[in-house]
């Protein structure tokens, strides 16, 4: 009888989740934590600098396809901690750049150090590892680096206003090469798999191959047209959350309080995902998630009237991208297999990347032709694009597998 992991007593795992939560901290939340500094430092606008983390996200999500197949040889502990390694050297350089270009090279290349050690390829690599028993460990990361952003956010600022930015920037370069990079080695330097063994003279397929058949599967398309729907509208939400609570009326201090307890309902949110798939399939909790996302956005727009939908949309907002973030390789691995799984899951992370790294601008573009009323519109409408998507993508599944299943003689 087959056990499921103990996985809180498994300490890969623990060095995979304390890795995870350096690099979320160092490589992604740096970035806004210190933005406001930079902007004063370097005396550039917020619009110039902020292209640099867009463009980060955008070669993040290119180079994850490269970063899939290297997890699907055998080689996740190369490139993670290799990718931290790398992250850390960039972060280090950052004091010593004096034009806007330059900012720009370095975030690039963040990017391919994202692509290489954050949620992707780790989710990548648990998948393979533990197959159908990735869920605990895949929640337990989660968990664990939902707390980067209140790691990054008072620490980078207390460093900054004790000595300079540059002392926080080396502090989070140094925890990533020295401490993250070791533990995400450890961590990942299992490979073995439930998977068939290849035997020693077989080839692997190459992309063409394993992306043919599944580019074919309107399933596919689905699952990216889900992906970047969530990520459309947290990433509006989020890069708009404190002019847009305000515009309901909402103190600034009280906006300021609203936005950082979005990360605490996170957490809450991927909490529940295990007692709930006890009583319920992942595709029901995941079509929960993609309702409550858009209540959260109608729920915002009456925060006016009173607290109470401004507390629904905290709790909504944070615990439906929460459980997302958990569903989404979980929901991939079940709709599209688990063979070549790194790169199929990064091919398809693509548009969740995409949406994310556009959807500041199209927050902005839309509020500034139409105002606030009409992205609450936009988000609600991409909550339930999301779940229309899912479904497709659940009956494609089932007809697939109906489809590809040998007759009886």
């Amino acid at each position: 009888m087959n056990r499921k992991p103990a996985v809180w007593k498994n300490p890969k795992l623990w060095a995979l989740g304390i890795g995870q939560t350096l690099c979320w901290a160092s490589l992604f939340y740096i970035f806004p934590a210190l933005l406001v500094r930079w902007e004063g430092a370097f005396d550039w606008n917020r619009e110039n600098l902020t292209f640099a983390f867009s463009g980060a996200l955008f070669v993040a999500s290119l180079a994850g396809v490269l970063a899939g197949r290297i997890i699907d040889q055998g080689k996740s502990h190369l490139l993670l901690s290799g990718s931290a390694v790398l992250g850390a050297i960039l972060l280090a350089g950052l004091p010593y750049i004096s034009t806007l270009l330059q900012f720009y090279l370095i975030w690039l290349g963040m990017g391919l150090a994202m692509a290489g050690c954050l949620y992707e390829p780790c989710f990548a690599y648990l998948t393979r590892r533990y197959q159908k028993e990735a869920k605990r460990p895949i929640v337990m990361i989660t968990l664990m680096a939902g707390f980067a952003g209140t790691i990054c956010f008072p620490i980078a600022n207390a460093i900054t206003d004790l000595i300079h930015w540059q002392a926080s920037v080396w502090l989070f370069a140094a925890s990533t090469g020295f401490i993250a990079a070791p533990l995400l080695w450890y961590g990942s330097s299992d490979n073995a798999t439930a998977e068939p063994q290849r035997s020693p003279s077989a080839v692997r397929p190459g992309f063409r191959a394993v992306m043919s058949p599944v580019l074919k599967r309107p399933g596919f398309w689905a699952l990216a047209t889900l992906f970047a729907s969530v990520s459309i509208n947290h990433g509006m939400i989020i890069s708009h959350s404190l002019p847009l609570i305000e515009s309901r009326g909402v103190q600034p201090h009280h906006a300021i309080a609203a936005a950082s307890f979005i990360g605490v309902a996170q957490i809450i949110g991927r909490l529940v995902v295990l007692p709930l798939e006890k009583h319920t399939s992942l595709v029901s909790i995941c079509a929960m998630a993609l309702v409550s996302l858009s209540v959260a956005s109608g729920s915002l727009a009456l925060a006016g009237y009173s607290i109470v939908f401004l507390g629904i949309f905290i709790l909504l907002q944070g615990a439906s991208v929460g459980i997302e973030s958990i569903t989404k390789p979980l929901i991939t691995a079940q709709m599209l297999g688990r063979d070549n799984f790194g790169t199929v899951s990064a091919f398809v992370s693509i548009f969740f990347v995409w949406g994310f790294a556009l959807a500041p601008a199209l927050g902005g573009i839309i509020w500034a032709s139409y105002g606030y009323d009409a992205l609450f519109i936009v988000t609600i409408s991409l909550g339930l694009i999301g779940l229309i998507s899912l479904l497709i993508a659940s009956r494609t599944q089932s007809q697939h597998q109906t489809d590809t299943q040998p007759e009886l003689k």
